[in-house]
């Protein structure tokens, strides 16, 4: 549980970074689709030029902007580094992320450490009379988990790595279809690469793989096929090759209701996943995200397989333009020795202007076996994103 708690936000503190995520409880301000401000249909990676303008007029505050500047004039400043759009077909962004972690909270084992995390640059390059091709790459520097640290394995390990290249054709504003290095589209797609959600599917920070995507969204429903063959710059035998679906269906205007498949093999693993999840806007900027997965998993050595399964339910409150609630809660049970675990956490999330977010969490954690329970473990993350 160290390694994972060690690892939980790396993907939520970029610093001078315009690489900004995928936050699906963004329902609760009225996006239902995350190709709304992403050139991802399925989020993650860059945002798009109204994405931009979103993050600055309607989620970012206006706390340190004077009363009287006007709203058109906040959204031309999240261009990048300047005030205004550089090109129409190029967009370039810079990211880095970093974590102030503190370790069981009042316990003699505490531990205070900043972990620097990711550094990124990423380019998108838009072409056609309605800008339907899309190139998009994103490279940067990559830190060795810390549970290979010192380790053969680690070792072997670059520290610079694509983390997204991939050329995306829109024939119509409802399909698309992408080619090239990409997240497999599965669940909810939380920022937290921890979650039990993302561990347990394998669908962590650098689990990308090289495939092709088939995207739809309409009115009411949007879905994704994705055939892949691993990650090509790592070794052949951990290249996970298979396929990822999920769709959702919008129901009563703001509510989706969905369901996910993924299945994948590698030299030493077979793992099939299933998967509903939901997400709803309760009032304006308030959502509820939940998600429900079972993962069968099968080594290929003919040990004994398992079933792993997860549950997740997290709610985001606006208190007021800028400043959100976050409450997270989480259970996963191992099949091999009925043991499971439950984490949850509250948590503030702070947008004091256009291309800053502050966030602080304090997480509980707690393990049950059949033999024992262990004590309740507490700690403390907090974080910066801030994007250009």
């Amino acid at each position: 549980m160290n390694k994972t708690l060690y690892i939980y936000f790396l993907i939520i503190i970029p610093l001078f970074s315009g690489k900004a995520y995928a936050y699906p409880h963004f329902i609760g301000h009225g996006y239902n689709s995350c190709i709304t401000c992403h050139y991802n249909p399925f989020g993650n990676g860059p945002i798009n030029d109204y994405g931009r303008s979103v993050s600055g007029t309607a989620i970012a505050g206006r706390d340190f902007y004077d009363e009287n500047k006007p709203e058109e004039l906040i959204a031309n400043e999240t261009a990048f580094f300047l005030k205004d759009y550089i090109s129409k077909s190029l967009k370039p962004f810079i990211g880095y992320r970093g974590m102030f972690y503190k370790s069981n909270l009042g316990q003699d084992g505490s531990k205070v450490e900043f972990i620097n995390m990711q550094l990124d640059g990423n380019l998108v390059a838009k072409f056609g009379s309605k800008d339907q091709y899309i190139m998009s790459g994103t490279f940067g520097y990559a830190p060795i988990p810390r549970s290979l640290k010192n380790t053969p394995a680690g070792d072997a390990m670059k520290e610079y790595r694509s983390r997204e290249h991939y050329l995306g054709i829109r024939p119509s504003p409802n399909w698309g279809v992408y080619f090239g290095l990409m997240d497999k589209p599965f669940g909810i797609r939380v920022a937290e690469h921890t979650s039990y959600s993302r561990i347990s599917t394998q669908l962590t920070m650098d689990d990308q793989a090289h495939g092709a995507l088939l995207h739809y969204s309409g009115t009411s429903l949007e879905l994704g096929l994705n055939a892949f063959i691993g990650n090509l710059a790592s070794k052949s035998d951990v290249q996970t090759k298979g396929f990822a679906g999920t769709f959702e269906q919008t129901v009563f205007e703001k509510n989706r209701i969905g369901a996910s498949i993924l299945s994948q093999k590698n030299t030493y693993l077979k793992s099939t996943a299933l998967a509903i999840h939901t997400r709803s806007q309760i009032t304006y900027g308030t959502s509820v995200l939940f998600e429900l997965g079972q993962v069968n998993k099968t080594p290929v050595n003919g040990t004994t397989p398992r079933k792993e399964n997860y549950a997740l339910l997290q709610n985001h409150i606006k208190t007021k333009r800028g400043l959100y609630f976050l409450n997270s809660m989480e259970y996963f049970k191992n099949s091999l020795d009925n043991s499971y675990k439950v984490r949850f956490g509250p948590g503030l999330q702070y947008y004091p202007f256009s291309k800053l977010e502050l966030r602080a969490d304090v997480y509980n954690t707690r393990n049950f076996s059949r033999d024992s329970n262990s004590a309740d473990r507490w700690d403390l993350l907090m974080q910066l994103h801030a994007w250009f």
